[in-house]
């Protein structure tokens, strides 16, 4: 694996730690090992070098395959992914054409949804100029790696077979789920999840643990090719994941419900390896594995890059135009502070809050100038905007512990509430059959956020507010085009939908109205936080 920008797996303490999980009582505080050098990513190298040719991205991608008025889900989903395919390939066409008949340059791996490939370089024979010289070539940047770096952090007690989760007296639903009102919303729209995939890209899960469903499964090398996509083979060394996966749709088998939608499908994907790092690679790789073959509503990002990271811009907005809701985690450094993909407009951007709804100092958030956090970038960003866009509760979350059947643990994290904005997106795009569109879900899950210090709204510690599962859920129904039976060429009655004008309009959630926010980011600082036990995807208040 090339040295480079270090990517780091954020875990803001584990209150309540399994006791073979040694890191549970540690926060991966995610700072850079390195600095950017996408700049020039072949000076002073030698030997072969692994580096991430990219390519312009489509504009608009949400246009591609799209009818109006119809959500990307489906066939119009399919249409996106099968164009966004078509664009990549012409656009990647004449630098596999150069790395053919040019020694020294070797293609590893292409991707559609970063409209990128990675390439293997002597370094001794071929230049970053001879590279940017081939048609089409935008930039070129590093397979960033993935470390875990920790530091000391407040914990709780061990794991344990019986734990007291902090179930309402019923038993009937964990604090966490049960802060967000995700009780309520079952009850009001008859729906726990059913009918919904979540896909987290993650440390992996563990198939195990008896609130763990595990309906799919893939895992990537650090180069982005498949390792296995067997469920029998689905694992979690660590344990992040399974503790994300289980807050987003875990059950009830110990008569308490850990997840917020127990009934969606959970879809693991491992872009880590045995030793807890990752790549760019990997987790575009998943992100790619997420948007097709397990077809994904809403994909899980616990994981980020510290700072701004253009990388992910692309393959976030890309896998939001096939109809996935992205939500990703804000980030552990607290305030003046985000990361990526959390902090690229179009994810949806979540931090963190405790049981008394207060921001904790490890929640990240800031306001961003997109031209100084990301230079180029898509033209229909706002100039200035905020994350989070929501909080969710990330102190003291009681999940599924891997390694074990029936145990459970507690973390602390913005990667802790990032799954329980997951699951509230699960039980949206359930309650409304699919029907409404990522945008759509998007705007509920902010437009419906509760601000307990009733400030103005967004700022920077709560973005729109805390989540609230029954308000954002009945949004999404509100939004939802009515259904019409109609007949197909053979005169089959088919189910589709009428155009809605909340289809194609979402509320701007992000901006903060102003055009001179204080400076963002500057350069990319690119250390991506991939496992964020505290790091929460805060909802990114306002897409486009």
């Amino acid at each position: 694996m090339a040295a480079g920008v270090v990517l780091v797996a954020v875990a803001a303490g584990a209150a309540g730690v399994a006791a073979a999980d040694p890191a549970a009582g540690s926060v991966h505080d995610g700072s850079p090992s390195t600095t950017d050098r996408s700049g020039s990513p072949l000076d002073g190298e030698n030997g072969t070098v692994e580096l991430v040719v990219r390519f312009d991205s489509v504009e608009d991608p949400a246009a591609l395959g799209a009818t109006e008025g119809v959500p990307a889900t489906g066939a119009n989903a399919s249409a996106t992914v099968a164009d966004l395919r078509d664009h990549a390939a012409a656009e990647q066409a004449a630098f596999e054409s150069f790395a053919a008949s040019r020694p020294g340059v070797t293609v590893e791996r292409e991707f559609w949804l970063a409209n990128a490939l990675l390439v293997t370089v002597d370094a001794g024979r071929v230049t970053a100029a001879d590279l940017r010289a081939v048609e089409n070539v935008a930039r070129i940047h590093e397979n960033v790696v993935i470390e875990p770096i920790e530091a000391d952090a407040e914990s709780g007690g061990d794991a344990t077979a019986n734990p007291q989760l902090g179930a309402d007296p019923s038993g009937r639903a964990v604090a966490g789920v049960r802060r967000i009102g995700a009780p309520t919303a079952w009850s009001e729209f008859d729906t726990r999840g059913a009918g919904a995939t979540v896909a987290v890209v993650d440390t992996g899960v563990d198939p195990d643990h008896r609130d763990i469903d595990l309906a799919g499964w893939a895992s990537f090398d650090e180069n982005g090719t498949l390792v296995s996509d067997d469920v029998a083979d689905a694992s979690d060394p660590d344990g992040h994941g399974t503790h994300v996966a289980g807050t987003a749709t875990g059950g009830n088998a110990s008569g308490t419900y850990i997840g917020v939608a127990p009934e969606a499908s959970l879809y693991g994907l491992d872009a880590f390896d045995e030793n807890g790092t990752a790549t760019f690679a990997a987790v575009v790789a998943s992100m790619e594995h997420a948007t097709t073959a397990a077809d994904a509503d809403v994909l899980q990002l616990s994981l980020g890059a510290n700072g701004t990271f253009r990388g992910f811009v692309g393959p976030v907005r890309n896998a939001r135009a096939t109809g996935t809701v992205v939500v990703a985690a804000v980030g552990n450094e607290g305030p003046n502070a985000s990361s990526s993909p959390a902090n690229a407009y179009d994810a949806v951007a979540v931090g963190a809050v405790d049981e008394e709804r207060r921001v904790p100092p490890f929640s990240g958030g800031q306001r961003i100038n997109a031209s100084d956090a990301f230079g180029e970038h898509p033209a229909d960003w706002p100039a200035t905007y905020v994350v989070p866009d929501v909080t969710a509760p990330g102190v003291r979350i009681a999940s599924a512990a891997a390694g074990t059947r029936e145990s459970y643990v507690f973390r602390q994290g913005t990667s802790m509430a990032a799954p329980h904005v997951s699951g509230v997106a699960a039980l949206a795009v359930a309650a409304t059959d699919g029907r409404v569109a990522a945008p759509a879900i998007e705007s509920a899950l902010v437009d419906t956020a509760v601000h307990p210090e009733n400030a103005t709204a967004p700022d920077a510690r709560y973005g729109h507010g805390v989540v609230d599962a029954p308000a954002a859920v009945g949004a999404a129904v509100e939004a939802a085009p009515p259904e019409s039976v109609a007949s197909d060429a053979n005169g089959t009655e088919t189910n589709e939908t009428e155009p809605n004008d909340s289809e194609t309009e979402e509320t701007d959630r992000s901006s903060d109205g102003t055009d001179d926010g204080a400076p963002g980011f500057g350069a990319v600082a690119a250390v991506v936080a991939v496992a964020f036990a505290s790091l929460t995807a805060v909802a990114r208040a306002g897409r486009e």
